[in-house]
């Protein structure tokens, strides 16, 4: 791998708050190229030099918007922060763009796919199989980024070099990053903490006080590492990843604050008094909630691997199958 050693862009694709926030931070080092696909947001950009989905947050001249995906292609290193139920369409378009096997993907999304119960990077890897992988979270909040306020991430590829070269490359004066080789452990924690915040939003909602919620988010960790365990099929999980950024960190985060989407989302769903529509509250908001697409893959792979998860049970029944709140409660503070 040579292509760190003269990387002088990157793209990102997505340009929701996540990739603009990133895209914001990292280009006071880089020249950022920014793609979407929505034409209201890259009149905004191009106009305003600003995102209604970080408003407040100004965007540096050397982030050059792009909407067709084939003008990211140039780049050594590619970010992909769209939601992952949309990330096997991207994928295949860097595919059909005949995107360079030497160009290294960094995954900045959150969740499993409902259709095939995958993870990121074994969706990148059944379309992009030549591209090396590397994953990017841990407790961030998309407008604190892009203040540039200090916070902390993991950086996990199977590839210590690349890894290492990757870490420098976005590595700043404000950011802590670690480095991982769990890649599957960071993704499964990513994925989870976001259906946690639901139900966590719910108790808020419903001011059922923090003794419920500190329970709720120790049970939380529990339901994380018996996926982690199903997944890698033994008794070798890396408690770095569960007691670090990716996992506690970022389930604390997501888990406690209003700014978090899915607990806002969670919360308003426990402060309905007179009943409530899951789709119109999901229509109000202009943010996609991870932690509902997630809740349902996660039902649907802890019955595939034959493990007991009940909060992500809970909260999928409630979503999808309209259980009481009263029901659901009950499963999450028992």
């Amino acid at each position: 791998m040579i292509f760190l050693e003269y990387c002088v862009a990157i793209s990102i694709l997505g340009a929701g708050a996540w990739g603009t926030a990133i895209a914001i931070s990292l280009s006071s080092k880089k020249d950022v190229i920014l793609w979407t696909r929505n034409e209201t947001t890259f009149e905004s950009i191009n106009g305003k030099r600003e995102s209604d989905k970080l408003p407040g947050c100004r965007i540096s001249d050397s982030v050059s918007v792009k909407l067709a995906i084939e003008d990211t292609i140039n780049a050594s290193v590619t970010i992909l922060a769209v939601p992952t139920q949309s990330l096997r369409k991207v994928c295949q378009q860097l595919y059909n763009c005949n995107l360079k096997k030497d160009v290294a993907i960094i995954l900045a999304c959150k969740g499993i796919e409902k259709s095939t119960l995958k993870l990121p990077s074994e969706i990148v890897n059944e379309v992009l199989p030549n591209n090396p992988i590397a994953i990017f979270s841990g407790p961030s909040f998309a407008i604190e980024v892009a203040k540039k306020l200090p916070y902390s991430m993991v950086l996990a590829c199977q590839n210590n070099t690349l890894g290492s070269k990757l870490v420098l490359e976005l590595q700043q004066e404000n950011v802590k990053l670690e480095f991982s080789n769990d890649i599957i452990g960071v993704q499964i924690c990513a994925a989870l903490k976001n259906v946690f915040a639901i139900a966590c939003g719910i108790i808020f909602g419903r001011k059922l006080g923090f003794n419920a919620h500190a329970a709720l988010i120790t049970k939380s960790m529990n339901e994380i590492k018996t996926l982690y365990l199903a997944k890698i099929g033994n008794s070798n999980i890396n408690m770095d990843t569960l007691l670090g950024p990716s996992c506690l960190g970022d389930l604390v985060m997501t888990c406690t604050s209003l700014n978090s989407r899915n607990l806002s989302f969670g919360f308003k769903i426990g402060n309905s008094n007179n009943g409530f529509n899951v789709q119109q509250i999901l229509s109000e908001g202009k943010l996609v909630i991870e932690g509902f697409s997630t809740a349902e893959s996660a039902f649907n792979l802890a019955r595939k691997l034959k493990i007991k998860m009940p909060i992500c049970e809970a909260v999928y029944r409630l979503l999808y199958e309209s259980t009481s709140i009263e029901d659901t409660i009950s499963v999450l503070v028992n």
